[in-house]
Parts: structure tokens; C-alpha cells; sequence
């Protein structure tokens, strides 16, 4: 069963495989959760897309103008639970477009306080174009 998991055209992810509609493939165990796992992520920001990039990594693409204020504290964390507790997931990725970004303010200063570290070009997933986008990884 395949469903939209967005409601607002996305920032979307320029990939070799993306689908017409948006949306990656997902793996068995979050298909059936794609309702679940697209509240939860918009429980945490209505601004903010989530996309599978592999097996065991779930994308969830933040603005770059992202204000942490606007951001749930205790439903992020939340989210971070989830992906590892139910859905048996590696990582979380927070993905941003690279024009605009500073990481020395705004939301990606604030994830590196929760534990999110920059990934290097070389271990950015395929499917995200490296020239594009800047990738910080949490490891659950």
C-alpha cells in the first residue's frame, strides 16, 4: 500500500530514484507506518518532509530558516525513540539545503547538541546529491 506522505509540496530531495509522486521506496517494516511515521515528523514541525534514503535511514528534510522555537522539543525526541524502538531504524539524517545554511546558528548548531554529527560528503546516501544538500546524522 502506497500513500502521499506529504501534504505540502515538499523541499524535494533531487534523487536518480525518486518517484514521480515523491515519495522513496520504503522498506516493509515502515510501509505499513507511513501515515504514523508522516504524523509524527509533522508533529514535530508542520514544515518539515521525511523520505526513507536506505533501509536503515530515515531523511527527515528540515528548511534552512528552520527556527528551533518552532520546533517541538519533546515530540522530536519522541521521533528519535520511535525510529529506533519500532521501527528498528539505524539513523535519523537531517537534511538541509546547502544555499542559505550556517552551521553555526540556527537549527543545525542545535542538533549538534542533541547528538546529531555532520556526515561527511563521502558518507552522504546516494540518492541525496551531495553538491545539494547538508547531512547531519543521528545514530539510535
Amino acid at each position: 500500500m502506497r500513500e502521499e506522505c506529504v501534504k505540502t509540496p515538499p523541499p524535494y530531495v533531487s534523487t536518480p530514484i525518486q518517484r514521480s509522486d515523491g515519495v522513496f521506496d520504503v522498506p516493509q517494516s515502515v510501509a505499513s507506518r507511513i501515515s504514523d511515521v508522516t504524523n509524527r515528523v509533522g508533529a514535530v514541525s508542520k514544515v518539515w518532509r521525511w523520505a526513507m534514503v536506505d533501509p536503515n535511514s530515515l531523511a527527515v528534510i528540515i528548511p534552512v530558516d528552520q527556527d528551533p522555537r518552532d520546533v517541538s522539543r519533546e515530540r522530536f525526541v519522541s521521533l528519535l525513540e520511535y525510529c529506533e524502538e519500532e521501527l528498528g531504524l539505524d539513523r535519523v539524517l537531517a537534511v538541509f539545503e546547502k544555499p542559505g545554511l550556517s552551521l553555526s546558528e540556527g537549527f543545525p548548531r542545535t542538533l549538534r547538541y542533541v547528538g546529531f554529527r555532520l556526515l561527511p560528503p563521502d558518507s552522504i546516501p546516494d540518492v541525496l546529491a551531495k553538491d545539494n544538500y547538508f547531512v547531519m546524522s543521528y545514530s539510535v
